[in-house]
């Protein structure tokens, strides 16, 4: 499915309450399960159903939720420390 653009920019702002160095907006890549949302500090991969009710219903998608999400967000020097290491 595809979201409006605006969505991504709810939920960075969501985001940032839990990590602030999220950054800005960059680009997405979607599945139909899933989608790396990138920024310009880093990316994360968020699922489809989530997004989904991001995009229906955001009180459906709890504070514990988006905590979680934003510490599943990996900061570029923390991609390329894994690319090195593997």
């Amino acid at each position: 499915m595809k979201f409006p653009l605006y969505l991504y920019y709810e939920l960075l702002i969501r985001l940032t309450e839990f990590r602030p160095e999220i950054g800005d907006f960059i680009s997405v890549f979607a599945s139909d399960s899933h989608l790396v949302l990138s920024t310009d500090t880093g990316m994360l991969e968020i699922s489809s159903g989530l997004m989904y009710r991001q995009f229906n219903d955001p009180d459906t998608v709890s504070r514990e939720e988006i905590r979680k999400l934003a510490g599943d967000f990996q900061l570029h020097n923390e991609l390329q420390g894994m690319a090195v290491k593997g």
